[in-house]
């Protein structure tokens, strides 16, 4: 940079230091999705990506900080009052020190930061205790280095603070059409997004998708099914029967075995009692009907410690379900049994965890070197972006 020409232009003949590199790589975010577009754009026009098939996957990136800075909101309280009289006493010793405006502002550009990063770990834990279904969970607890970053599963099987990264490559040529940071540990909320970030950019919809168990559930299968696109994928499984409180019963008093009067509505247990319509539980993709039996009735039933061991009377006698499904879901099981279903399935794996491999091997992309969301997702961006370009030397050679 100091004397061949290309490099002074390109630098417009300022001095680049390890600053303007760490500034450049993630200040940018906008710009550089923006490139990532027009590339994107220019692999579609040479028909490098068609958007006939994807493959969709995640990768957990892990995050750069430790286990230890994370704490529930009554620690992280304590540390934002110890970090603003910091400021206070900051703002006191430089009215008394001739300390050089530099110093003083470096000083107070810290401080500022750490109290920035607690307010964020205090919204973060407000978030996931909102998100909780179960109000008695363990308290959530949020970074104080990196308040978006969440405890993921590991590929390792080890749980540590990482990221989520959805890749979508296209079935073509292996390109990557699309790629996102998410804080979701789990991938079960995954697919549908993927498709609709994918018809933002390419004003469609794939025609088919593939993904792993780990995508499919009742939602997503109807999701995929709303946006007409052919979904492929293994099923995580569900269960057959819903046998309600007491599941841990003998063989010969599960659902199976209970009969059925279509007239009154009510199920019939092998002691012959009457279970009658308790209520009816709608969710995407199913309808659950469920039943109950008198108190009375289980109490002096002879059959009950096989039926019901670990029933409590308290709010009536057993319960028992059946599932109906709609119409999409089951078309889905018939579709993946066929060989053909199958076999398009297998170009899952080496479609999608191809992508994942490359920037984890060759970029060395295992552990991120920023914080926050905003600036991981940078890093992912010219991980994504240097994939494509490669990939495109490689198929078209004129171009590099």
């Amino acid at each position: 940079m100091e004397y061949e020409p290309a490099l002074e232009w390109l630098t417009a003949l300022r001095p680049v230091n390890h600053h303007t590199l760490s500034d450049f790589r993630v200040n940018y975010g906008e710009a550089l999705r923006e490139l990532f577009e027009q590339v994107l754009a220019m692999l579609t026009m040479k028909k490098l990506i068609t958007l006939e098939r994807v493959a969709v996957d995640g990768t957990k990136i892990r995050a750069d900080v430790s286990k230890k800075s994370f704490s529930r909101a009554a620690n992280i309280r304590k540390h934002l009052q110890l970090a603003r009289r910091h400021i206070e006493e900051l703002e006191r010793q430089e009215a008394e020190e001739q300390t050089s405006k530099r110093r003083q502002a470096a000083r107070r550009r810290a401080v500022r930061e750490q109290e920035q990063r607690l307010n964020e770990a205090l919204e973060e834990i407000e978030q996931l205790r909102a998100a909780k279904k179960d109000n008695k969970a363990k308290e959530p607890q949020a970074s104080s280095s990196d308040p978006a970053a969440r405890f993921m599963r590991m590929h390792d099987g080890g749980v540590a603070p990482a990221y989520n990264v959805q890749i979508t490559a296209d079935a073509a040529h292996g390109l990557m059409a699309d790629i996102k940071v998410v804080q979701a540990p789990q991938d079960s909320q995954q697919i549908a997004p993927a498709m609709d970030r994918l018809r933002a950019t390419f004003k469609s919809y794939p025609g088919e998708a593939l993904a792993d168990g780990a995508y499919t559930n009742l939602t997503s299968v109807m999701e995929m099914h709303e946006r007409a696109i052919d979904y492929y994928s293994t099923w995580t499984g569900r269960s057959e029967e819903l046998t309600g409180r007491g599941a841990q019963r003998h063989e010969d008093y599960r659902i199976g075995r209970c009969g059925f009067d279509d007239e009154a509505n009510e199920m019939i247990c092998p002691q012959g009692r009457r279970l009658k319509y308790s209520h009816e539980r709608r969710t995407k993709g199913r309808e659950t009907f469920v039943y109950k039996a008198r108190a009375g009735d289980c109490r002096a039933c002879p059959a009950r410690r096989l039926c019901c061991p670990e029933l409590d009377l308290k709010n009536g006698g057993r319960s028992a379900s059946f599932t109906m499904y709609d119409r999409v879901i089951e078309q889905f099981d018939e579709k993946m049994k066929r060989p053909e279903a199958l076999a398009i399935y297998k170009q899952r794996a080496p479609l999608a965890e191809f992508p994942n491999a490359w920037i984890k091997t060759k970029l060395k992309l295992r552990r991120f070197a920023t914080r926050g969301l905003e600036k991981v997702s940078c890093e992912a961006g010219w991980a994504a972006l240097t994939f494509n370009l490669q990939r495109l030397f490689e198929l078209a050679p004129e171009l590099a």
